[in-house]
């Protein structure tokens, strides 16, 4: 059982700020990408859909220069999570999505610098819980689904590389056929599989003269293409079955420059497809909506390539009824509050009818939502509109939960969820911060002591931050367990301890973790900024 906490806080700020706490249901890996892949647009949007909104934006320009540059973020995101799957070696297991790709961006065959901006937008999403490896598959599952695909199944559990790959392996524009077959069948892909990933990868993006003067023309570089950009296919920002289509009919963009490139050797694609004298290729074009499905086949086996060892959970589904910023805190009148959101998931139109939390001890209220409402990129069931999200708030004084150990959101037209809570021993949120001007994390935790099985030697706070680290955008995770000191408490039966620790500068959220006789019992997360809620 645990009910876990978040802070909205910077250490760029200019002065000290409280914390805001969170109930991370399942967990806080599950619920931070789930965020990520649900709460796409309006109240509580995730920032991390900005970069692809609209799908022909790219994430380091803005304005006239963005425009002009027609580089497309879903396009690099892709990119950058083929060439980290890329030298994967599935007989040797090693390899694959581990963010590998950050300590490698100097090698020839990942020329561009889609990869270092694409790990600098990442970078303040990691944490303890997420890791950069979680986040550049996040990158290509959020690329298709948000701009024409279909979702991705997608399962957290990567674990982030230390070092470069020993092996290289990503296919060029000059590789042959040969190298490019053995290559892919390193990783897993036989030579369908090769000629139908390329073509879902090719779906969505360009090929730049200023990223690769061997496939496209210097001439291609205009005033208002600044980069020099051919299309793949004549739905550059789409993630559709155009690029099969103008291969076959030879019309458009004809398969893209790496099918008619000026420069024969740099026809890689057209070797490929090719190869199996078009008979892929074709399949493809047969299959109409099937096409997308076939992607999502293929793209899923690609993310899920990963080292021997690392063991991926379930695939994340939309909550229907999740808790968000659910905690216990003390208020300036010293008074212990139970407080949150609960957000409700919908298709369609929002019934106009009440929804009761209600907690085992049978104490219920009606929750009144809030005005705002948030989009989902989600279509539930067999729905063709966007679902919906509802927040509601809540804040009830333990006086009135004395004996709850869990509670009830019971909305209309949805099934009923339970989720548990305790108060025995929790961070306390707005005693617990970032000290700017010392650079200190300062913890206060709160338990229960007055049972007769109580120990307080049995209480630890271990507090992890993610650093900046040689050669990589990628960060690490710096690691240290607080020295406890009991101090006053303002409640009987109730005893606070408080502890510090020094971090330097953290690239994202700052992890405080409480557990009683070795088991977790609460997780506070001190946000960086455009990660958090």
């Amino acid at each position: 059982m645990r009910i876990s906490s978040s802070l909205a806080v910077s250490l760029l700020a200019a002065a000290t700020k409280p914390a805001a706490a969170m109930f991370y249901y399942p967990n806080p890996a599950v619920s931070r990408l789930e965020h990520i892949l649900v709460d796409n647009w309006g109240a509580y949007a995730s920032n991390f859909s900005s970069a692809i909104t609209p799908c022909d934006n790219y994430v380091t320009e803005v304005g006239l220069p963005a425009i002009n540059s027609r580089r497309t973020t879903s396009a690099q995101w892709m990119r950058v999570a083929f060439h980290d799957f890329a030298n994967a070696d599935v007989t040797a297991g090693t390899g694959g999505v581990d963010a590998s790709i950050g300590f490698e961006t100097h090698r020839d065959e990942n020329t561009g610098s889609a990869f270092n901006d694409s790990f600098t937008f990442w970078q303040p999403f990691v944490n303890e819980f997420v890791p950069m490896a979680d986040l550049l598959a996040v990158g290509t599952v959020m690329s298709v689904h948000l701009c024409g695909g279909k979702y991705i199944p997608y399962s957290p559990g990567r674990v982030d590389a230390t070092a470069a790959d020993p092996k290289t392996g990503v296919p060029e524009p000059s590789t042959s056929l040969e190298e490019t077959l053995a290559q892919f069948e390193q990783a897993g892909f036989n030579q369908s599989d090769a000629i139908a990933l390329t073509a879902c990868g090719h779906t969505i993006g360009s090929v730049h003269a200023g990223g690769f003067p061997e496939v496209v023309e210097q001439s291609a570089i205009t005033p208002d293409n600044t980069n020099g950009a051919i299309n793949l296919d004549n739905s550059r920002a789409v993630f559709d079955s155009a690029v099969v289509h103008e291969y076959i009919d030879w019309t458009g963009q004809k398969g893209g420059p790496l099918v008619t490139s000026f420069n024969e050797t740099s026809r890689s694609d057209l070797r490929l497809y090719e190869s199996d004298s078009n008979k892929t290729m074709m399949e493809l074009y047969a299959q109409g909506d099937g096409f997308q499905d076939t992607c999502v086949g293929l793209l899923q086996r690609m993310l899920n390539t990963v080292p021997s060892g690392v063991e991926l959970q379930p695939a994340i589904t939309p909550a229907l009824i999740k808790p968000i910023n659910v905690t216990w805190d003390v208020t300036s009148d010293t008074q212990l509050v139970l407080s949150g959101k609960i957000r409700v998931l919908y298709t369609g139109e929002i019934p106009n009818e009440p929804i009761s939390i209600t907690f085992s001890n049978d104490y219920t209220e009606t929750l009144v939502p809030e005005q705002e409402l948030g989009i989902s990129v989600f279509k539930l069931t067999d729905a063709q509109t966007n679902a919906t999200t509802q927040y509601l708030p809540f804040s009830i004084p333990s006086t009135s939960l004395t004996g709850a150990s869990s509670f009830t959101v019971t909305p209309t037209a949805i099934e009923a969820q339970t989720f548990e809570i305790q108060d025995t021993a929790f961070i306390v949120p707005s005693l617990s911060q970032v000290d700017v001007a010392t650079g200190f994390v300062n913890i206060t935790l709160a338990a229960r002591n007055d049972g007769p099985d109580f120990n307080s030697s049995q209480l630890s706070v271990k507090v992890a931050a993610p650093m900046t680290q040689q050669l990589t955008l990628a960060p690490k995770i710096a690691r240290t367990t607080l020295r406890l000191t009991e101090i006053e408490s303002p409640f009987n039966g109730i005893g606070y301890w408080t502890g510090s620790t020094a971090i330097e500068t953290p690239t994202g959220a700052v992890s405080a973790t409480l557990l009683y006789s070795g088991q977790v019992v609460d997780t506070l997360l001190l946000d960086a900024g455009v990660a958090g809620w």
